[in-house]
């Protein structure tokens, strides 16, 4: 393609998408397959971004093209108003392959819908209209979704919100562990900030506490073993319900199908989106039978919920998933990639902490190791050091710190050495500037 032709893109689309939007980078993509892109010059890139973990079969998997080309030639939309093959199979597949009794599904078009219906879901199911989230969180940009999100630097704008969220600390141990003997002394002190909420903050009528199970856009925030479990005891002794929020880490993401799993906790209420359809946009959320029969017919709706081509592409993800061995994929590639990562933490001072499960891997960027002090700049240099290099990662985290590795499922153990060579080559080019 012509300087031309690329730099017009990029004016085009500089000049009228609207500037709420963040994040690009000089990169105008032509085509991808697996773990690679291509941009329109013919440049090659390792792909650890996955559309924010998004493609976990990789780029244009064959299944998956051939599910939406084969959908497309059929139907594309019926809404809900009639059954369709697509949305009774993924319904099944969903209610065999979720944790615990999740039984019953709403289909919606993205995570930011999923939490919304999960927090009328959660307020129909109990009567009750508080919910309690955790600092340093992310659950969307829409107005019930902001209100639990633990992130000011995402809400402050759009102050206030929709009343009755709490908000209960991170279980960050990195970050704020250092008054606690250990990691389970911290993680029971913090589940058993809920408690503290309800005697101190709410006015008794909490619905919900809302979790991601490893915090993503807050820095790839892992709690420590006993924390979750303990959280879904003080829910259960508190009448209040659990909502998982798993859009960044189901569909395998980190070594389990969904995230809970590895802690053996079962939710009330689960939401799902980003990986779930291989790039096709989609959300949902599920509840126990119990919860579920409490919504009536027009308590929720959307116009493209169940859309065929979505659920073919999910469908046919979960195939792709199962049969390639991608859940088992993700946890071997990733306790590789941690083997290299600790190394790395050890031989350069501003990598601080390297966390994560499976492929959802955050390495957070400091100004030296001692003081752990964040430093945005310096990790805003790596990405770019990175990139120059032809691997594509992105930032996330509170302090915009921690340099986030999402690759696609499919990752070998080569291409994931090969990817990790690119990242230490700029962390050293880094560190020797700091």
């Amino acid at each position: 393609m012509k300087d031309t032709e690329r730099n017009d893109i990029k004016r085009v689309t500089d000049e009228y998408l609207m500037p709420a939007v963040y994040g690009q980078q000089d990169l105008v993509l032509d085509h991808g397959e697996g773990v690679r892109l291509w941009d329109v010059d013919g440049n090659e890139f390792l792909d650890a971004v996955a559309g924010i973990a998004v493609v976990n079969t990789g780029h244009s998997h064959p299944r998956v093209v051939d599910a939406v080309q084969e959908q497309v030639e059929n139907y594309v939309q019926s809404s809900y108003y009639f059954y369709h093959e697509p949305m009774a199979d993924l319904l099944q597949t969903l209610a065999e392959r979720s944790p615990g009794d999740l039984k019953n599904t709403f289909f919606g078009n993205s995570g930011t819908e999923a939490v919304e219906g999960a927090i009328k879901l959660a307020k129909k199911a109990t009567g009750s209209s508080e919910f309690i989230s955790l600092r340093g969180s992310f659950h969307g940009r829409t107005p019930g979704s902001m209100a639990l999100t633990g992130q000011n630097k995402y809400t402050h704008t759009f102050h206030p919100h929709v009343p009755g969220a709490y908000k209960i600390p991170s279980p960050n141990y990195y970050r704020y562990g250092d008054r606690f003997e250990d990691e389970n002394e911290f993680g029971k002190w913090a589940a058993e900030q809920v408690r503290e909420v309800v005697k101190y903050d709410s006015n008794d009528d909490v619905a919900a506490v809302v979790v991601e199970p490893i915090q993503g856009e807050g820095g790839i925030v892992v709690p420590p073993e006993n924390y979750l479990p303990h959280l879904k005891e003080i829910c259960e002794e508190e009448d209040m319900l659990l909502v998982a929020d798993e859009v960044q880490t189901g569909m395998g993401r980190t070594g389990e199908l969904f995230a809970v799993d590895h802690w053996d906790v079962e939710p009330d209420i689960m939401t799902m989106a980003k990986g779930i359809a291989s790039g096709v946009p989609f959300g949902l959320f599920m509840g126990t039978e119990e919860v579920s029969e409490t919504m009536a017919p027009a308590d929720h709706y959307t116009t493209y919920g169940g859309n065929p081509l979505a659920c073919a592409a999910a469908n046919a993800t979960f195939e792709v998933i199962e049969e390639e061995g991608l859940v088992e994929n993700a946890a071997t590639v990733g306790d590789e990639a941690f083997d290299r990562l600790e190394a790395m933490e050890a031989d350069y001072d501003i990598v601080g902490d390297v966390r994560g499960k499976g492929l959802h891997i955050g390495v957070e960027i400091v100004t030296d190791s001692d003081s752990h002090e964040p430093s945005e700049d310096i990790a805003k240099d790596v990405r770019t050091q990175t990139h120059e290099r032809g691997l594509l990662v992105s930032r996330c985290g509170t302090h915009g710190n921690v340099i986030r590795l999402t690759p696609p499922l499919t990752v070998s153990s080569d291409e994931m050495e090969e990817m990790l060579d690119r990242l230490e080559a700029a962390v050293s080019t880094v560190a020797k500037d700091n």
